[in-house]
């Protein structure tokens, strides 16, 4: 069983500005930095294709619903 899951936003699949998603910390390699270019599970991605600031909103709300 993986532990709780820690939101963070992240590039994903994309360089431009609504390239953003919410994705658990836990399904990243330990230090990794950049632009996500590989798929994840479903269960570790929750939205994509955000701005910013949206995906550190949504990754703010997730984390303090716990």
């Amino acid at each position: 069983m993986q532990n709780k899951p820690k939101w963070t936003a992240k590039k994903y699949m994309g360089d431009d500005s609504y390239s953003w998603a919410v994705v658990d910390k836990n399904y990243l390699p330990k230090g990794h930095r950049g632009v996500i270019f590989e798929y994840l599970p479903d269960c570790a991605i929750t939205y994509t294709g955000l701005t910013r600031d949206a995906a550190q909103h949504y990754a703010r709300q997730f984390n303090a619903n716990k």
